[in-house]
């Protein structure tokens, strides 16, 4: 758990220590070569941002980000201890801070990446003193506005972090103390004045902890009201900055916290009644990894973005088509883009952490080619139209489209007896959609 500064005396403001040479001295900005070789892995071979891929480019249909808090491996889920990175001394200082982000946009600039995304503890230390919290924030604030014109990258979005404090041991949110619950609040509308003043595109909150331990000492009913108070004060505040933020939620943490509880959102489902049952869907967008939570999120038209982690499996191509299919067939592109949450172990060395994330950024850009050419040739969307061809007309366009009864299914019954039910060719289709992934060189 990182250690949290206490109340102390004014911080003499100290200069950022003028390194000017580039963190990743020797790595060339990747490029995109499709005749790359396979060892050639400094190179992209599917990923080209401004080609025109089902008429927009890559870079708008992937709007990739980088996460700083996976970057710098400082979040709850990392400990921070000793990681041998020449930016990063371990300190708690405002210089320490700065190198490391510094670092990050080092990295960005190199791979092409035009988005960041970071939780407000990557940025800067969080101290109990509310003068200290003011005067560090104006300072990164500037600072990271300069690196964002002199690397050209924007910040996608800020989230405030709800569960590295101890105070939010038992929630944040929905905390069973009020004067916590004001501290989160008082924590989100400072994340949010900053996102307003770094012209950043959508503001998340990540409700780690939100939930109880054991309803025999919790009031679930108090804590729901709780969780809705907030979630409609911010999207409040945020229309009083004049702002055009997207809000998102992340509605449960892929890595399983060591203290389990029930959460509120522990899945998408629950996430998007949430939402719905209180009225915050017109202000809120979900975001979700890839796969089922993904296409639910889709269907409702409430995808927010989608977050890829090392959880992940890159190697299955299938799964990473489906993902940019998804996308396309809805024809417009999440707010919250893809999100790069990706780690590496601490000991590795510099070339194979930028090899790491070339890895990613083209593997989902080869299946968002695929994807693309699934979709071009139409062969998937008239075989699905083919399949439900009996809600196009008549009786079944009815069931769709207007009231039916009871009665009227059971009158239709009668006169239209069940007959053997079609083949839904699943082989066949499983077969052709493998042939798109084994053709993909070809595109």
């Amino acid at each position: 758990m990182t250690t949290y500064s206490q109340p102390g005396g004014k911080r003499q403001k100290v200069k950022e220590r003028a390194e000017a040479g580039d963190y990743f001295q020797g790595i060339e900005k990747i490029e995109y070569n499709n005749a790359a070789s396979a060892t050639d892995t400094l190179n992209y071979r599917y990923y080209n941002a401004t080609e025109r891929v089902h008429a927009k480019t890559m870079e708008d249909w992937l709007k990739y980000s980088l996460s700083l808090t996976e970057f710098r491996n400082a979040s709850a889920e990392y400990p921070k201890i000793s990681n041998h990175r020449p930016w990063d001394d371990n300190s708690q200082s405002i210089d320490n801070y700065k190198r490391c982000i510094r670092a990050f946009f080092d990295l960005c600039a190199k791979l092409g990446i035009k988005y960041w995304t970071a939780l407000d503890s990557d940025l800067l230390p969080i101290t109990d003193s509310w003068d200290e919290n003011k005067t560090n924030w104006d300072d990164i604030v500037e600072y990271v506005h300069e690196l964002s014109q002199r690397y050209h990258v924007k910040l996608l979005w800020l989230a405030p972090d709800l569960q590295m404090h101890p105070r939010y041991t038992t929630g944040a949110i929905t905390n069973n103390d009020a004067n916590v619950f004001a501290q989160s609040a008082s924590q989100i509308k400072k994340c949010l004045e900053v996102t307003h003043r770094l012209n950043g595109e959508c503001f998340m909150i990540w409700p780690h902890r939100e939930g109880y331990d054991a309803i025999f000492q919790s009031d679930v009913a108090r804590e729901l009201k709780l969780f809705v108070k907030l979630l409609k004060i911010t999207a409040e505040y945020k229309d009083r900055l004049n702002s055009k933020i997207q809000l998102l939620i992340m509605p449960y943490c892929e890595r399983k916290l060591k203290e389990m509880i029930n959460y509120y959102m522990w899945d998408i489902t629950s996430c998007l009644y949430f939402l719905k049952n209180y009225g915050l869907d017109r202000q809120y967008k979900v975001c979700s990894s890839p796969g089922h939570h993904m296409y639910m999120a889709n269907v409702y038209n409430m995808l927010g973005g989608v977050s890829v982690s090392n959880q992940f499996d890159l190697s299955n191509n299938k799964n990473v088509t489906l993902m940019m299919k998804s996308i396309i067939d809805q024809n417009c592109i999440p707010p919250g883009g893809i999100n790069l949450k990706v780690s590496v172990p601490r000991d590795t060395e510099l070339r194979d952490l930028v090899v790491c994330y070339v890895k990613y950024i083209d593997t989902i850009a080869k299946g968002l080619r695929i994807a693309a050419n699934i979709v071009a040739e139409q062969i998937f969307s008239k075989h699905v139209q083919q399949r439900y061809i009996t809600y196009y007309s008549g009786f079944g366009s009815r069931v769709i489209s207007s009231d039916v009864t009871m009665e009227e299914c059971e009158e239709y019954y009668k006169k239209n007896q069940l007959h053997e039910a079609a083949s839904t060719k699943r082989e066949h289709f499983d077969f052709v959609f493998q042939r798109y992934l084994d053709t993909c060189d070809h595109i």
